[in-house]
């Protein structure tokens, strides 16, 4: 354990003891340290997530910030669901993942997920397309597993920051083979789709021509008795109806061309939110239509809880009080907030796609880069001392942190940097100084 983790750790302890929460002072005094040092700390762990700051008046008191243990939310979920690092290494796993990969917890907790040793071969072939979509960090794809035991997968793959910000990944699967199998069966037997489609939790209609011929029971749950196109449309809340009214439109004009749409539906005070499949096959002219609605109200909320917490992130680092930015292999920036854009005299828009040999003044340009080529080529978080220029005020000495993320569909790296002005800033005599960097002192690989 890292000095930081250890000081962090300790905070961690006495704020436990401490429901109404302490200042800084006190804080200070019950670890042995200063109110600068302390003061520190709290920045991390509030950025974090690990303790949250209330005022009164001048005074700022701090407490632990409640959270959910997330082994015991995921045991919730009955589909499968893995949290891995940006590694791709498996940090955890739902009861239902590890029944559906044949392997007990100690097999999986830890391990790459490309080398999983899974037993059966289809399971096998399941995690490593499975691999390719964490890799690819897509947001849902489905999977196909040809073979004598043909399986289809609905995986989602959810981008996530841990605790101390580094980034990951939850995936999330659903085994839909029984609903394609369904939708397949439809266009093959009417006769026989009738008794599985009661039997299936989507909503199945069909149409011919206009007309419509079958409803199973779930799609009258949805819908109403007399569920149809126009009263789908109808019952479509507000905010989704003029494009779920065009999309069942542009179908009934050109109905052998699959579409598909998501909306929020309200019946009888329930609100559901569904995702609606449009397909449609034609038979000695004649044209036969398949609506399949499926509920997707949990898992839409759960993503949109995410989505809120990825805004709360955001205007945190807008509110950051330390520069910060991101740049990327080509030196060019990706993101910075206020407080950097400030600091280099620009506006937030012009720093954003710029190099650093435009925004960086030139006599700090060699200093303000150090240890980017490690950072990017070996992950871990490199930290050392400089002196950099600030917009009117002139000459700072600054601590710079350092560490490295994956970003975009390629998952192309770029660096994460963070600079604190303080007189005192960069000591830790536990680092290991890295040499050959000459245009920094001190500078330390914290990994």
């Amino acid at each position: 354990m890292t000095r930081l983790d250890a000081e962090l750790a300790r905070i961690r302890e006495i704020l436990r003891d401490q429901l109404q929460g302490m200042s800084v002072t006190e804080i200070a005094a019950a670890l042995g340290r200063n109110k600068h040092s302390v003061g520190r700390y709290l920045d991390v762990l509030r950025a974090s997530g690990q303790v949250e700051m209330r005022t009164f008046g001048m005074a700022k008191v701090f407490t632990l910030a409640k959270r959910l243990p997330v082994a015991s939310m995921l045991s919730i979920a009955d589909e499968p669901i893995l949290v891995l690092d940006e590694e791709r290494r498996v940090n955890e796993a739902n009861d239902a993942a590890l029944a559906l990969l044949g392997l007990p917890r100690e097999r999986v907790i830890g391990q790459r997920l490309d080398y999983l040793p899974a037993p059966d071969p289809l399971v096998h072939d399941l995690v490593r397309e499975i691999a390719l979509a964490a890799a690819g960090q897509a947001t849902s794809t489905e999977i196909h597993l040809e073979g004598e035991d043909e399986r289809w997968y609905w995986c989602r793959a959810i981008p996530m920051v841990f605790e101390l910000g580094e980034r990951g990944v939850v995936l999330v699967l659903a085994d839909v083979t029984e609903q394609r199998r369904a939708a397949e069966a439809l266009a093959a037997s009417e006769a026989l789709f009738r008794g599985l489609a009661e039997n299936v939790q989507d909503g199945v209609l069909i149409y011919r021509g206009e007309t419509l011929v079958f409803a199973n029971s779930r799609a009258t749950e949805f819908l109403g008795s007399d569920p149809g196109e126009g009263d789908l449309a109808r019952l479509v809340a507000e905010v989704d109806r003029e494009r779920a009214a065009a999309l069942i439109a542009a179908h009934v004009a050109d109905p052998l061309r699959p579409r598909e749409f998501r909306c929020w539906v309200r019946r009888d005070g329930a609100e559901r939110y569904l995702y609606a499949r449009l397909s449609a096959v034609e038979d000695d002219g004649e044209v036969t239509r398949y609506l399949v609605l499926t509920d997707i109200s949990e898992e839409h909320r759960a993503e949109m809880a995410l989505r809120k917490q990825a805004v709360f992130v955001q205007h945190f680092l807008d509110e950051f009080p330390h520069p910060f930015y991101t740049l990327d292999a080509a030196g060019v920036f990706v993101e910075c907030n206020d407080a950097f854009a400030a600091m280099v005299g620009r506006g937030r828009e012009d720093v954003v796609g710029a190099t650093v040999d435009e925004v960086v003044p030139g006599e700090d340009r060699e200093a303000f880069v150090v240890a980017d080529a490690g950072v990017l080529e070996r992950p871990g978080e490199r930290v050392y001392c400089t002196t950099l220029t600030v917009a009117g005020e002139g000459r700072t000495r600054f601590l710079v942190r350092k560490s490295s993320l994956r970003i975009g569909d390629e998952g192309r790296p770029v660096v994460v940097g963070v600079l604190i002005g303080h007189p005192d800033a960069g000591s830790n005599p536990r680092s290991a100084v890295i040499p050959g960097d000459p245009a920094a002192d001190d500078v330390r690989d914290t990994q």
